[in-house]
């Protein structure tokens, strides 16, 4: 992973900002440029659970292109501080690696790489969705999988879908009556693309997605402006590995029980349940934590 180190530097939030800092910098812009358009998205002084990542972020992408600024290395400092590493400090233990992992990221980002990226021609690829959108999208001839679009952004030249996918299977067709019956889908650990567990909801690329694209199809829509928050973060998720993730929860459903620790309807979705949301974040954030164990035991 060069810089990054550990997996316990690299979440959901650094790639997010790393994929997103590669197509705004192929689009023209500078380094600062690209940083200043983050702190006013992000805001990190005010994301106390995610400064360090978006700082790490920026701070990665900058050292890939060549050009690491002085103000962003001393952001990435002050992450050292335990008042900005919130998401580990009920594990301390996993709290110290994370600093020391931090700490030698910032020592390796301060001798310049040795062929930065270099500029690439854009391809533009917008959204194919809107927010709101009922999808339904196969994953066998004549079977489909419901879901819901519940974002759509387009930035410099690239756009994304953020996804929420539901248990509801149709054959030919399904009314939106019907998928806001279901429940949303989850996935355990386990099979050959274990790399996602948790409520299926995702963010696709539509330079990622284009590929299988016809596989989806348009069920109808909804009007919606918030959701149930299902996580802490939302992962970068692999459009084509959709069909595959669906078939293994299916078969090791047949075998054994999900470890879910609530079932979360699609009405359940639709709203800001306060209590609900919470036991999800406290649930995502347990499964965060097991998840980099492994990954780093000494």
């Amino acid at each position: 992973m060069g810089a990054w180190g550990a997996g316990i530097l690299h979440n959901d939030t650094t790639a997010d900002i790393w994929a997103e800092f590669k197509e705004l910098y192929n689009s023209g812009m500078s380094v600062k440029e690209i940083r200043q358009q983050f702190e006013k998205e992000y805001q990190p002084e005010e994301d106390k659970e995610n400064y360090s990542e978006i700082w790490t972020g920026i701070a990665y992408g900058q050292w890939m292109c060549g050009e690491l600024d002085d103000y962003t290395l001393k952001k990435v400092e002050n992450a050292t501080d335990e008042k900005w590493q919130s998401l580990w400090a009920e594990d301390k233990k996993l709290l110290q690696k994370r600093i020391k992992a931090l700490s030698e990221f910032i020592i390796k980002i301060q001798t310049p790489r040795p062929s930065p990226l270099k500029r690439k021609k854009i391809v533009v690829r917008q959204a194919f969705f809107q927010s709101g959108d009922i999808i339904g999208v196969e994953i066998n001839p004549n079977q489909y999988f419901a879901a819901i679009v519940t974002k759509k952004k387009d930035y410099g030249n690239d756009g994304e879908n953020t996804i929420v996918f539901t248990d509801c299977l149709f054959a030919k067709s399904v009314t939106v009556e019907e998928v806001l019956k279901s429940n949303i889908f989850y996935l355990d650990i386990g099979g050959a693309n274990n790399y996602y567990r948790g409520y299926f909801e995702a963010i696709f690329s539509a330079r990622n997605m284009a590929k299988k694209i016809k596989l989806a199809h348009k069920i109808g829509e909804i009007k919606q402006d918030e959701y149930l928050r299902l996580g802490v973060g939302t992962p970068i998720g692999d459009w084509n590995k959709v069909e595959e993730l669906y078939h293994e929860q299916l078969s090791s459903l047949s075998n054994q029980q999900s470890d879910r620790p609530v079932k979360v309807s699609v009405e359940d979705f639709l709203k800001r349940d306060e209590k609900l949301e919470m036991e999800l974040i406290e649930w995502d954030k347990k499964i965060f934590r097991e998840k980099l164990r492994p990954q780093n035991a000494v």
